[in-house]
């Protein structure tokens, strides 16, 4: 028996919701089996369809793969929400909240963290769709820097270049964290501590 085949298949649905469901059926294969079991079979198994209502919808493993990446960027893109009625005003309370949010789902969806912001993902796709969604969460991220420092950091040129710094800092520590990675044995928590000193640097 293969791997899966106890496992009960999806409901044949609606020509409409096809494609809702395929990309649910991959995203239960990244989650469970990383980026390289995603393939266009193990992903029809699991959704209880013909690989070629795949390629229908998705042209190719490629296209299947970012659709998954511009729902993985929606989603981070609602965690990080500033503009929630529930966000507190304060700008260090909302950059420090959306610092957290970030780290928060990296580490709650490692897999589809790593299809974003791994290297060669989709995201380096220029001009792609998920460039775009991607485009958009960074601009968070510039209002964010913002609305806490109120201009462009000493020795940046604008805001959206600190911001890039900003975002290089957390990716940084989240990619070690989830890496398991660590140079100083008992350290305090390294995240917290790397916002500390971005809130401080932007003051």
């Amino acid at each position: 028996m293969n791997a899966g085949e106890d496992r009960p298949s999806r409901r044949r649905t609606a020509s409409d919701q096809v494609e809702g469901v395929l990309l649910e059926a991959a995203q239960d294969v990244l989650d469970r089996e990383g980026l390289a079991g995603v393939t266009v079979r193990a992903v029809a198994r699991e959704a209880g369809a013909a690989p070629m209502s795949v390629y229908n919808r998705f042209g190719s493993k490629e296209g299947l793969l970012a659709a998954l990446a511009v729902g993985t960027l929606k989603d981070l893109w609602r965690a990080v929400d500033v503009d929630r009625p529930d966000r507190p005003r304060d700008p260090e309370r909302r950059f420090r909240e959306a610092c957290d949010a970030y780290r928060q789902f990296a580490l709650a969806h490692p897999q589809r963290y790593a299809l974003v912001f791994g290297g060669g993902g989709p995201l380096a796709q220029t001009g792609s769709e998920t460039s775009v969604y991607g485009h958009a969460a960074f601009e968070v991220l510039i209002e964010l820097v913002q609305d806490l420092a109120g201009r462009a950091p000493e020795g940046f040129a604008d805001v959206g270049e600190a911001a890039q710094v900003v975002w290089t800092a957390l990716h940084g520590a989240v990619h070690l964290e989830l890496g398991g990675i660590g140079q100083v044995s008992g350290s305090p928590d390294t995240y917290a501590r790397t916002v500390d000193l971005l809130v401080r640097g932007l003051r």
